[in-house]
């Protein structure tokens, strides 16, 4: 709703313009000043969209509301109004930038025409700024998530030029990166955000990386962020139906940090394939991941085959050392069973390694039913865990073609919407939290990233070389929403599908002006 000012020291002179106003289709928020000088209060109390002001007032007249008026609000619309069929008025206020100058009495119809053209202008002006904010907001979000992924310098300076005053990185406190597994955050995009902000009762700042990433930064720096992820953890699950996992940074210092924080969020995330159970994982809390809880025998050892079986050394450490834990603590359970447990362990290493013989294994663990004390149990297994752990390494190469198969899985269906990391885990035969640390440890960026780029490049290449529509293309890359594609689109690429299609895909060209 537009807000009008009307100005005479005449109350029925306002009532003629009230009268007429309330004539038009749409609701406008009328104030009223009898001259002048009250007219400057009321403006610095209030926006004022529209100024209608006579001439000749007491204390100040119009001219000079007009010309203290347009120094301090230069968008403002001012039509003055005179009883004088004088030049020289309408010539002075065109100095002040009024934009039309109306005799009284006033003609009903020439008035409309007045409004019209001002609350056009007002209209055109905000089409602008609003298409302005959005090519800005574009411009910020490619270069951050150049920054987040790859840093340099370059990046940085180009997000100094556009991160000014009181934007909301120069404010930012801390880092939420969310997973989810089912394409959420292509499909529900348009819908999440504002009920989001409503449940959480805060402003964030969003950022899709794809359509299973996205990031969230917020600006309180002593909100309880572990109960925040939980409670968009409840929102993502009642309202959506989906699970998702949440990596909360630690503090920032500046939006510098980002780049090396996010990257600590990244790992922290893989931690979904390990502990589904658990959705969210706090940045510099690893002390606590590793003290000791309750677990179920079942279901360590469940967890340590799949981390031998996949080769997962970190992992595998990681488990035995719950075990272990769970042994040196709990004397409940019998010195037989324990030794069962662990040469369990053992035996499964073993028939992992084709160098050690049958008959190896077996004096190995009849080695570790002579022994007298636990310790000597967890020092038999832990060689073990340190022997395959070298085979392991001498046989990373290995890994190096299971990358290649990836990749060329990837490049052949990034067409199929629901390429995840389980499903390319499970044509290489390795755990998806396994495979997921191996390709970014081998390529340099996650596995929904590179999706992401096979995506984008193969979509560039049809708008360049062929005549295919839009919506047809962001089906053909994996994408069932096109207006979540062409946003993906100019957020990687810093422009949009249309412009890239009309060869104008060199992001410094098109931003020359704007940094």
């Amino acid at each position: 709703m537009l807000t009008i000012l009307i100005v005479d020291d005449e109350k029925l002179e306002r009532n003629g313009i009230k009268f007429l106003l309330k004539r038009e289709q749409e609701e406008f928020n009328i104030l009223e000043a009898g001259n002048g000088k009250d007219a400057l209060g009321v403006l610095a109390t209030h926006h004022v969209d529209i100024l209608f002001s006579d001439v000749k007032m007491p204390y100040m007249n119009g001219l000079e509301l007009a010309r203290q008026a347009r120094e301090t609000y230069p968008d403002m619309e001012i039509v003055i109004f005179s009883g004088y069929n004088d030049f020289s008025y309408a010539r002075e206020a065109l100095r002040y930038g009024v934009v039309d100058y109306v005799l009284k009495p006033v003609d009903p119809d020439e008035f409309e025409k007045t409004l019209e053209r001002v609350t056009k202008n007002i209209t055109v002006r905000r089409e602008e700024k609003e298409r302005q904010e959005r090519r800005t907001d574009y411009l910020l979000k490619y270069f951050l998530i150049e920054y987040l992924y790859k840093g340099s310098e370059e990046n940085e300076e180009r997000l100094k030029k556009l991160i000014v005053g009181d934007s909301f990185l120069n404010r930012t406190a801390r880092m939420i990166l969310v997973g989810a597994a089912n394409g959420l955050f292509e499909t529900e995009e348009e819908h999440f955000i504002g009920s989001l902000r409503e449940r959480l009762q805060r402003e964030f700042y969003y950022i899709n990386l794809n359509s299973n990433e996205s990031l969230f930064l917020f600006t309180e720096k002593y909100t309880d962020y572990k109960n925040l992820a939980d409670s968009m953890y409840i929102f993502f699950q009642q309202q959506y139906d989906s699970e998702c996992y949440f990596a909360v940074s630690e503090p920032l210092k500046g939006w510098q940090d980002m780049p090396e924080q996010f990257r600590v969020l990244e790992n922290l995330l893989e931690e979904q394939f390990y502990q589904p159970g658990q959705h969210v994982f706090l940045a510099g809390a690893e002390q606590e991941a590793g003290a000791y809880q309750p677990v179920e025998d079942a279901e360590i050892m469940e967890q340590i085959s799949k981390d031998i079986r996949y080769r997962d050394i970190p992992h595998l450490r990681l488990d035995f050392q719950k075990l272990e834990q769970k042994y040196r603590r709990d004397k409940q359970f019998s010195e037989m069973y324990v030794k069962f447990v662990f040469s369990g362990i053992l035996k499964e290493i073993y028939e992992q390694l084709a160098t050690v013989d049958e008959k190896t294994l077996s004096k190995k663990v009849e080695r570790l039913y002579r022994c007298r004390k636990i310790s000597d149990v967890l020092d038999i297994v832990s060689e073990a865990v340190e022997e395959f752990e070298t085979v392991a390494k001498e046989q990373e190469n290995g890994f190096r073609e299971e990358i290649t198969k990836v990749k060329s899985y990837i490049l052949h269906h990034y067409g199929e919407k629901n390429i995840s990391a389980e499903t390319l885990a499970a044509q290489v035969y390795l755990s998806p939290g396994y495979l997921s640390a191996i390709f970014k440890e081998e390529t340099g960026v996650t596995l929904n990233r590179y999706i992401r780029e096979v995506r984008m490049s193969k979509a560039k290449e049809l708008l360049e070389n062929t005549n295919m529509k839009i919506t047809q293309i962001a089906k053909e890359v994996g994408f069932s929403n096109s207006s979540y594609f062409c946003r993906s689109f100019r957020e990687y690429f810093g422009s949009s599908p249309e412009s890239c299609r009309k060869g104008k895909t060199d992001t410094d060209e098109e931003t020359s002006s704007d940094i």
